[in-house]
């Protein structure tokens, strides 16, 4: 048997397509011909060939010195149609017919012709990857028919690529090349056009991965193994890529740019470590004295922890004899990753110290002395949308295959331990989808002490590199993910979608993932931040600056969900488009959100004046409205004086609150209570009342519902849905006190003067919850209609 890398650049080829080597200004490769042939050779390749772009010129250098080496160019051609760029690599061509190639190259239909005619040795390279980002599914299904030779596993695409690539063609049928030659009008090439030929190559760039990927054939010579190719018998074996590999594949050619340049690629002392750093890696380079008292500095230097990792990891490097990069990727990402960390972290530390001091000079300082860690993440952002490019397309394929993998979620949020409704439904969902086999992730920031027992199992929780508290809301605790860290969890998962609870910091991490990997983002509109900014802080600069950034935020997803069409009317006029806009309803767990008998009632029985029990839940913020609330709650009291107001939260207006309740006895203020212990609450209730103007939804009212509890809540906001006016509650008027009395009066009466009514008006509030909120409606109103179909008949 032979083995062939049959995909290898060198020095002579042309420009890169990767942004982060066009900006440095960077050639596509460095690798001279003679290190490649050494290189395959000591890696067990029988022969060597190189697939330098639209040149042959270091094929030929080769195949002039050694017996053993072929000819070999990675050609470009075009669908003249809509000029979409393909390439082919092509083997074992003369001179002449290369000339002859390049000038029919433009065509890829006369290109094909003049292969088939002359015999040439060919295959289709990393179809799927769309190199003008035109590639398209007419392309691909053109492909299929126009040749019968294709490279099914490229060494620098990933591997759910290469596998998707293969499994479409193994799954070619006669009746569906009939179908296509049809749909058309391309004869396919030969005959059974089903039964495609395959190729593996590393496709190396850098010198790294070269004879890690390629193919094999029964043959002794290099025209029988040409031959075999050509007849279909080829055999791809060895590595798919990853980001992580490309990037220190980006790395090297940098490397070697800064060596051809005879310059770094930073003259800053860091810079100046970091060609240090990469020479060490690749080259094997030996620190000179300066090299030695440069690393012994910048490890005595506390105040710089980013260079004195960077300085650990040389060292750690220099103790193996011979270093191989494959074997140590996992090492060297998670000290780079480390080590970019402590660039953001620092960048963080001082911008925040900086702008308490308005010191503009200083933050710029700052940020352009985080260049060099920004230098060391950026490869790996680059390579994984590279590698990403036509995600959309790979999609496609794979759902039409005959044993397609369960299509899989994740779903980040910055919340998810808080008493809120955003977490609490959540945490309830992550669980569902957890005991009915769906494949959701819920994507996470969390202490070590903030992982309860509750949690579902279904749970990524990401390192954090800084953490903040929210003005006005001090009891969130914001921390920053590790974008590099966050990416390496999170990237054999191949997500189908991810949904994103709140603008935060791990909601901008998945909006990132999202755009790296090429993944559609859903933006889940649990909270509106301005407008309870507005009613916290009655600053409409903080209004402005927040309705900015949230709007910058959901413009950017590909869909956003809303709890209610109310809001979605709102968020239209504050600019959100609504064609990307529609309704998805909460869910309620109705089995422990019920209304409890008086036996069942142990932990927190209210202990106070008989009489009609006005209830409230939620945080205890102005957002709610709850200003409001004291003077209804202080007028009435003069008319009816047997009602009672039962606070149930905590936040930053509690205080503030119950000094203005003080001489109300039958104000009365619980605390925080745990969400699971909440019906006992809500079956000792008569009224709930909830005045917020700013909720999307309402998921305390929701509860408060099924507990059959009716409520009173305001006509502006999301939570007048939940409520069926004078039914199972009323819509009162916002900030109007006079009609907020009157309904509250209504329903007192009703209470004392007709038991019956008021019962039914507490079943028919159960029964609406229970019609409308159930989780079959919740998980197909979150994901793509296509992502969960088949999960859902067992759900009730």
């Amino acid at each position: 048997m032979a083995n062939v890398d049959l995909h290898v650049h060198s020095r002579y080829s042309d420009r890169p397509s990767e942004w982060f080597l066009q900006r440095l200004g960077a050639s596509l490769s460095y690798t001279e011909p003679e290190f490649v042939y050494d290189t395959a050779k000591e890696r067990g390749m029988s022969f060597v060939t190189l697939t330098d772009h639209n040149t042959i010129d270091g094929s030929l250098e080769l195949a002039s010195k050694y017996k053993d080496a072929f000819t070999g160019a990675e050609i470009t051609t075009y669908f003249p149609e809509d000029r979409c760029k393909i390439h082919l690599a092509i083997w074992g061509m003369t001179a002449d017919q290369f000339d002859e190639i390049q000038d029919i190259r433009q065509d890829i239909y006369e290109l094909r012709d003049y292969l088939r005619e002359h015999q040439i040795t060919y295959s289709v390279a990393h179809a799927l990857y769309s190199i003008n980002n035109k590639l398209s599914r007419e392309h691909i299904e053109k492909l299929i028919l126009l040749f019968d030779i294709f490279e099914i596993i490229n060494g620098g695409m990933n591997e759910y690529v290469n596998n998707t690539w293969y499994a479409t063609l193994k799954s070619l049928t006669p009746e569906r090349m009939d179908e296509l030659a049809q749909k058309y009008s391309i004869q396919p090439w030969g005959e059974k056009s089903w039964i495609k030929g395959f190729t593996g190559a590393s496709d190396d760039h850098a010198g790294i991965f070269i004879g890690k990927t390629y193919t094999m054939a029964s043959a002794t010579t290099m025209d029988g193994f040409l031959e075999q190719v050509r007849r279909k018998k080829g055999i791809a074996k060895g590595r798919s890529n990853d980001y992580q590999s490309l990037a220190f594949t980006l790395y090297k050619i940098a490397h070697d740019f800064s060596k051809h340049q005879r310059s770094t690629i930073n003259r800053t002392p860091t810079g100046a470590l970091l060609n240090h750093f990469t020479g060490v890696i690749f080259d094997n380079q030996k620190s000179s004295m300066m090299d030695n008292l440069v690393v012994m500095g910048l490890k005595a230097d506390n105040n710089n922890k980013y260079r004195i990792l960077l300085a650990e990891l040389i060292a750690e490097i220099k103790k193996q004899k011979h270093f191989d990069i494959e074997k140590n990727l996992d090492i060297l990402y998670d000290k780079i990753a480390s080590i970019a960390d402590e660039y953001i972290r620092s960048l963080i530390t001082t911008i925040a110290d900086e702008m308490k001091k308005m010191d503009v000079f200083a933050m710029t300082k700052s940020v352009a002395s985080s260049l060099p860690g920004m230098f060391l993440a950026v490869p790996f952002f680059t390579s994984a949308k590279h590698l990403s490019n036509s995600r959309a397309l790979v999609n496609e394929l794979n759902a039409e295959l005959p044993q397609q993998r369960n299509p899989r979620i994740l779903w980040f949020t910055d919340t998810l331990n808080d008493l809120n409704g955003p977490s609490v439904t959540l945490k309830n969902l992550g669980w569902q989808f957890y005991s009915h086999g769906i494949d959701m992730q819920i994507v996470c920031c969390l202490k070590e002490e903030e992982l309860s027992e509750d949690l579902p199992p279904n749970i990524v929780n990401l390192p954090h590199l800084y953490e903040f508290a929210l003005p006005y809301y001090e009891q969130y605790l914001m921390k920053i993910p590790s974008l590099l860290k966050a990416m390496k969890m999170l990237n054999s998962f191949h997500p189908d979608e991810i949904l994103i609870s709140t603008p935060g910091p791990v909601g901008l991490v998945g909006l990132a993932i999202a755009r790296l990997f090429s993944v559609p983002a859903v933006g889940i509109y649990h909270t509106d931040f301005s407008m309870e900014s507005l009613e916290i802080t009655n600053d409409e600069s903080v209004y402005d600056m927040l309705e900015f950034a949230l709007k910058w935020f959901y413009t950017n997803m590909d869909h956003v969900k809303v709890p209610t069409q109310e809001y979605i009317d709102i968020l239209s006029k504050r600019g959100l488009d609504p064609q990307k806009m529609s309704v998805f309803p909460r869910q309620i767990d109705h089995g422990e959100f019920k209304r409890l008998p008086e036996g069942e009632i142990t932990n927190y029985r209210i202990d106070g004046e008989d009489g009609v029990n006005l209830l409230f839940v939620g945080r205890v913020s102005k957002d709610k409205n709850l200003p409001f609330l004291n003077q209804v709650f202080k007028r009435i009291s003069e008319t009816l004086p047997d009602l009672n107001l039962y606070v149930v939260g905590s936040g930053p207006y509690l205080e503030e609150m119950k000094e203005e309740l003080k001489e109300y006895d039958r104000a009365k203020f619980l605390g925080r209570v745990p969400h699971e212990k909440l019906p006992e609450i809500l079956s000792q209730g008569h009224i709930f009342v909830f005045p917020s103007t700013t909720d999307t939804f309402g998921m305390a009212v929701l509860e408060a519902q099924s507990s059959e509890l009716p409520a009173i809540v305001s006509d502006v906001g999301g939570p007048k849905e939940i409520i069926e006016d004078g039914v199972t509650g009323f819509v009162a008027k916002a900030l109007d006190e006079e009609d907020w009395i009157e309904k509250i009066t209504r329903m007192h009466a009703i209470i004392h003067n007709d038991p019956a009514a008021f019962e039914q008006m507490r079943k028919t509030a159960r029964a609406r919850t229970l019609q409308y909120y159930g989780w079959e409606a919740v998980l197909r109103g979150l994901a793509s209609e296509e992502l969960i179909p088949a999960a859902l008949p067992d759900l009730k």
